[in-house]
């Protein structure tokens, strides 16, 4: 299968149809009769058995949480206690574990998942692009070139934003170890086992891209309207694509489900995850992922152990929209060259401040004595840029649009119609 699109939405469906649940015996008992109710590890390891009689009540309770998976902890048994009193039959009631959020491990250096959505992410922005780039008559060469330095670059200016925002958790202590923490190594000296980029910013990334693209298609005498349409389409699918990998680490979330009060949650753990399993209807592997320890990123994070909202799941669900969107609408001759951004300022701006509202994470700043949310700024900043930048195009650049690129929506009809006239 050779069209991007078409494995990508099978790649999503596929995602979509996981999920696990415990493992129940159809079998109808008569009065009398036993029953065995088995608890079991995530590797089938027989933890505990009870054996019940049916008629007689039944003392159905767990064996200590287990703590046998590595690089990950135990979230809940696959039946909720609640459920003990309707069992009747024979059932094997499994342990449930987070996510390990390692793709695989090379010589004992592990590589995350976090990564591989990343780069995922972009091989299909680059995927995409050359064929956008032969349509509008770029040479895909050109498109690699620029590719090839502005996405490191770009990922230099996501990692500089970041941590300008969160400065004082790089920059204490000596100098030296100081900027080596600010470009990845965590322990502040030049020890590779330590290094990874565990903190980036898309909007980084992006005003990166956006000034990289124009020195680029300025140097190469590139239309850049074309271009930065194109990067405007790669960046939202790869951000959709990289939003999965917080999903394994467990970050980039939302508040605790149902909220709290006076420290003490508004649901029970149950109903915490009955409300995203059953309500939002989320696929149960996604669901269990959300069951957060006290404290995994810190206490103002995540203040008590619980389901906390998958805001990651919202983005990349929403970018995915998006990005729907920008495929149609490149088909449309009357959209003009550059209107792509636009509506990317206009949409992930959108998107990023609904996001925000529920993130327990966000990078903030101090202005005037006051605490702003630095995306929610820059997403405002988007949205007024993504609507002045429409205007200014078809103010300026009038017909410069797709009408002017083979494969719009009614181009063979209209070919045809003047081939017979």
């Amino acid at each position: 299968m050779k069209n991007p699109i078409k494995i990508l939405t099978l790649l999503l469906l596929a995602i979509s149809l996981l999920g696990l649940s415990g493992c129940v015996n159809d079998v109808t008992l008569n009065a009398g009769d036993q029953y065995t109710v088995t608890f079991v590890d995530y590797d089938e390891t027989v933890l505990k058995t009870v054996t019940c009689v049916v008629g007689v009540t039944c003392d159905i309770t767990p064996p200590s949480e287990p703590d046998n998976k590595d690089n990950a902890y135990f979230t809940r048994w696959s039946v909720f206690e609640s459920q003990y009193s309707t069992i009747k039959q024979d059932t094997v009631i499994k342990a449930i574990y987070t996510l390990d959020n390692r793709a695989l491990t090379i010589f004992g250096r592990s590589i995350v998942f976090y990564s591989v959505f990343i780069m995922t992410g972009i091989a299909v922005a680059l995927t995409i692009g050359l064929r956008e780039a032969k349509r509008t008559g770029i040479k895909q060469d050109d498109l690699i070139d620029g590719f090839l330095w502005i996405v490191p670059v770009s990922i230099l200016g996501a990692r500089l934003w970041y941590v300008v925002f969160e400065w004082d958790s790089f920059f204490y202590g000596d100098f030296f170890p100081s900027l080596l923490r600010a470009i990845g190594f965590s322990s502040g000296t030049l020890d590779f086992s330590s290094f990874g980029l565990s903190g980036l910013a898309i909007h980084g990334a992006f005003v990166t891209a956006v000034i990289c693209a124009y020195f680029y298609t300025k140097k190469k005498k590139i239309d850049i309207f074309k271009v930065i349409d194109i990067i405007a389409v790669g960046f939202i699918v790869a951000q959709a694509f990289g939003r999965w990998g917080n999903f394994f680490n467990q970050e980039a979330h939302g508040g605790l489900v149902g909220g709290m009060t006076g420290g003490v949650a508004n649901l029970s753990l149950e109903e915490q995850f009955n409300y995203l399993r059953y309500t939002l209807h989320l696929p149960q592997f996604i669901v269990n992922n959300m069951y957060i320890i006290r404290g995994l990123h810190g206490i103002g994070v995540e203040p008590l152990t619980g389901y906390y909202h998958p805001t990651f799941f919202y983005e990349s669900s929403l970018n995915l929209i998006g990005f729907a969107l920008m495929l149609v609408l490149r088909r449309v001759k009357k959209i003009h060259f550059g209107e792509l951004l636009s509506l990317y300022l206009i949409w992930y701006g959108s998107v990023r401040i609904f996001i925000e509202t529920m993130r327990t994470d966000p990078l903030v700043f101090q202005f005037l004595g006051m605490t702003f949310k630095s995306a929610i700024v820059t997403s405002v900043i988007m949205i007024i840029g993504g609507i002045l930048l429409s205007l200014l195009i078809r103010t300026k650049r009038k017909g410069m649009t797709y009408e002017t690129v083979p494969g719009y929506f009614g181009y063979k009809k209209e070919e045809v119609a003047e081939i017979e006239s």
